[in-house]
């Protein structure tokens, strides 16, 4: 049996007329007959590939499926793949991805901004050697769904211990629900010597148990109750008092400080059931969960970071934040203040200001609205910037969110003095709070949000992080109960889970 292997570029495309593609290590060109190749699935091409040159390779294979639920999906993964799950959902759910079990990972575990020009590498050196079977679907197929740590060089603590500084999965399923269906995508790597119809077999055995677990809705409820630590409230708030001074006297622009609660309750945190709260409070939020052994990130955030679709790119400038009221009248006069505030023009100025930076020096062409409007959710409204940019060649998803994390509205302005006064004042590891998270696909196209309203569940702990960007008149106590605004996202999250 030969295959068929293309010598395609990632940007050229990855597909040939049969659903199959693989590209070679050294760029040579093995070619079947059509006949041939028509009779072949993926697995076949595969394992014939992996004999022929001796070494494994990646199949892929992706079918359309009816429709499943992904956050039963999701709980479907428990006793299998418990430690190894993962969810990426955009506002409305237009896609919604759920990852259980690992293919491969890519795993970094260092203090150097290369770790996103390695996450890259890494994940095109896999491809070299990738076989797809089924249709293209965006979102589908073989991707990687995972995350950066905000400062890969604080300190880390007990609480990050399972999430590296980069840590990324392909994972062994992955459900794709968009508003025109539902796929299932099965990742494999087939060695040599393995054989493709007991591939198959166990392939088929796997997904009809996992979407059988699925169909049955079976989540169980977190806890009702627990204790709340408040961690140094006021360390924290004499830290707002200091930098505060600080920027008044012109050190920096602005700094972005977070602080932590952490909850204790007699029973465990149950990620699926905060999920499924999350969804159905946070509606104009990404979803998003990232198991990693005991440990799960989870969170509902407002922000993208930056999308690729193609030749687009798109970021969301966010910045200033002012609670919601129930009373119409109040809430009006709540988004004016806002929207006239001087210090809240400002800090979002910054954040403009910089992203605007890094779109015009990496794209052939900017587009950024004269002023900010309002994003409103459950709890808050912010101000709001939409970017949009049209990259040159060399631009991929991963430099650009090498060259966009930390924001100002995560870290602060200047970029390199804030994060180094943040990590001598803040007192804390935010390990994935406030970084990347997001998925990238084969084509190199994606999307990254900024992990904030999370925290981190872990058996029957939960650690929660919330910040405040300071400027020169902020007043702590006021920053202290903007970040009280902020937990409850994820409070809120978490009771509903004890009641569903």
């Amino acid at each position: 049996m030969t295959c068929f292997v293309s010598s395609l570029t990632p940007r050229q495309g990855r597909f040939s007329a049969y659903g199959t593609t693989v590209l070679g290590e050294s760029g040579g060109i093995v070619v079947s007959t059509i006949n041939q190749l028509e009779h072949c699935s993926g697995v076949e091409r595969a394992a014939a590939l992996a004999r022929q040159q001796r070494q494994a390779v990646l199949i892929s294979r992706t079918l359309r499926i009816d429709a499943v639920d992904p956050l039963d999906f999701f709980a479907a993964g428990t006793d299998s793949y418990g430690g190894e799950r993962g969810v990426l959902a955009d506002p409305g759910e237009m896609l919604t991805l759920v990852g259980v079990g690992v293919c491969d990972r890519i795993d970094v575990q260092t203090s150097s901004r290369s770790r996103f020009t390695t996450v890259e590498k890494e994940w095109n050196r896999r491809l070299e050697r990738l076989v797809t079977e089924g249709p293209f679907i965006k979102g589908a197929g073989p991707l990687l769904m995972g995350g950066f740590a905000f400062d890969p060089e604080q300190p880390g603590s007990n609480t990050w211990k399972t999430h590296l500084s980069a840590s990324f999965v392909l994972p062994k399923y992955l459900l794709t629900v968009r508003k025109d269906g539902c796929w299932l995508t099965a990742n494999r790597w087939i060695a040599p010597d393995e054989n493709e119809t007991e591939i198959a077999r166990i392939w088929e055995q796997e997904q009809a148990e996992l979407l059988q677990r699925a169909s049955q809705s079976l989540r169980d409820k977190g806890p009702a109750t627990w204790e709340v630590e408040e961690v140094a409230p006021q360390r924290w708030k004499e830290t707002v008092r200091q930098s505060a001074a600080d920027i008044r006297a012109g050190i920096l622009r602005k700094v972005v400080l977070a602080r932590e609660l952490r909850l204790k309750a007699a029973h465990p945190f149950v990620p699926e059931a905060v999920l499924s709260q999350l969804r159905r409070e946070q509606t104009n939020n990404y979803l998003f969960a990232m198991e990693r052994g005991n440990s799960c990130f989870v969170g509902a955030t407002p922000e993208r970071l930056v999308k690729r679709d193609g030749d687009q790119l798109l970021s969301a400038c966010m910045a200033s934040t002012i609670r919601r009221s129930e009373d119409p009248d109040e809430d009006r006069q709540l988004k004016e203040q806002l929207m006239q505030d001087a210090k809240n023009r400002e800090e979002h100025a910054a954040v403009v200001s910089m992203i605007r930076a890094v779109f015009q020096r990496e794209c052939e062409s900017v587009e950024i609205p004269d002023a900010p409007t309002l994003y409103t959710v459950r709890n808050m409204h912010h101000l709001f910037t939409p970017v949009t940019g049209y990259t040159r060649s060399d631009t991929t998803l991963l430099s650009m969110v090498g060259h966009l994390h930390p924001t100002p509205a995560m870290g602060g302005f200047p970029q390199a003095d804030a994060t180094a006064m943040i990590r001598e004042r803040e007192g804390m590891d935010r390990g994935w709070f406030a970084g990347p998270v997001g998925w990238i696909d084969r084509n190199g196209d994606g999307e990254f949000v900024v992990a904030i309203r999370s925290g981190v569940l872990r058996d029957k702990c939960a650690f929660l992080f919330a910040g405040c960007g300071i400027v020169g008149d902020s007043d702590p106590e006021s920053e202290y109960e903007e970040t009280k605004i902020k937990f409850q996202p994820m409070l809120s999250a978490l009771k509903g889970a004890g009641e569903e």
